[in-house]
């Protein structure tokens, strides 16, 4: 039989918190030869006790794969490494080794820290320090609201860089900038002793027709005539489109004719014209006939029948802004006989010579 002695030397007690002065809570012990349990009513929280040692001053060590590799390392670590940590890999754990065992701290890693306070940072002052110094930075004002002051070092002074390219035309001191329409080149203007956009002074074209087809796919010059006697007689119309500027038609092509004469007979004489929108409209080119009854072709050179033309006249200038039709007119200026104009022998060209552009 065993005696109270005996089971109190194999029996294991555990306080069981009950809550302080939880009514009707009593103090109980059971006991076997194996376990035991006594409840013991948690007392009042004691005084403070005496300050602990200082902890070691905490050195980061690096990683470690798992906890065999630091199990291993242990019988290593003495009083003299106190402070060592280092991350478990495998678990993601800080372990601090405190100069006899290992402290984990489970959260070290990947936990959310505690939130700081808000923190509104404005730049205050930025001087410039002598060439070579460090960038000096010194921060003033009462939490939450700080100012940066920034002190920065002036740089070396650079290499003088390659010429750069021409800049924009339009801001050069020489040019009179201003509406610019597209195609537009700079000309310099006498008067005001600067360069401004103008139309291009150059040819525009040509436009042609040659036999039967003109250049836009309209009709061509007329068919064939034979012996006929008809005068004034136009035989093709060319259009020019409104061009930009006001302009001079500049023509070349001719007509090829011969009369209706017999030998020793040169009376009649067909030349060929060019007129801006009617046969009888100004003339702008003419193709001189031959008075006898042998093929003559009328080659067109520009005519403007007036005596002392000037870029200034209005003789033979077309307007910008407005198309025009050339007509190319047979006329007999001599003699009675008929003729006989050929269709595949006739081509005019064209080009437009602007006259406003100086």
């Amino acid at each position: 039989m065993s005696t109270v002695g005996e089971y109190f030397e194999s029996t294991l007690i555990r306080g069981i918190d009950e809550g302080i002065g939880t009514a009707g809570v009593v103090q109980s012990l059971h006991g076997t030869p194996r376990d035991g349990d006594l409840e013991l009513m948690t007392g009042t929280p004691g005084p403070a006790g005496p300050q602990g040692e200082t902890a070691a001053a905490f050195r980061w060590e690096g990683d470690i794969a798992d906890q065999s590799a630091l199990t291993a390392l242990a019988p290593k670590l003495g009083l003299a490494h106190a402070g060592k940590t280092w991350r478990v890999l495998a678990t993601d754990t800080l372990m601090y080794w405190n100069g006899t065992s290992f402290d984990s701290f489970t959260d070290a890693f990947g936990a959310a820290g505690p939130e700081g306070q808000p923190c509104n940072i404005t730049i205050g002052t930025v001087a410039t320090g002598p060439a070579g110094s460090d960038l000096q930075i010194a921060v003033s004002g009462t939490r939450p609201n700080l100012v940066l002051n920034l002190t920065v070092p002036q740089g070396v002074k650079g290499r003088k860089g390659e010429p750069g390219g021409p800049g924009p035309i339009r801001n050069a001191p020489d040019y009179a900038n201003g509406p610019h329409i597209d195609g537009s080149v700079p000309l310099w203007n006498a008067t005001s002793s600067r360069w401004q956009a103008r139309p291009f002074p150059g040819a525009r074209g040509p436009w042609s027709i040659m036999g039967a087809q003109a250049w836009n796919g309209g009709a061509g010059f007329a068919p064939t005539q034979i012996k006929v006697g008809t005068t004034p007689n136009t035989v093709a119309q060319l259009q020019i489109p409104a061009q930009d500027v006001d302009w001079r038609p500049v023509i070349a092509g001719g007509v090829l004719v011969f009369t209706d004469e017999g030998i020793g007979s040169f009376n009649t004489r067909i030349d060929a014209e060019v007129r801006l929108d009617s046969a009888g409209g100004q003339i702008v080119a003419l193709g001189a006939g031959f008075p006898f009854g042998a093929d003559g072709y009328c080659y067109f050179q520009p005519y403007y029948g007036t005596r002392g033309l000037t870029p200034d006249s209005t003789v033979g200038v077309v307007p910008a802004g407005q198309a025009v039709t050339l007509q190319v007119v047979l006329r007999r200026n001599r003699g009675d006989s008929l003729y006989t104009y050929k269709q595949d022998s006739a081509q005019i060209l064209c080009w437009a010579k602007p006259v406003t552009a100086s």
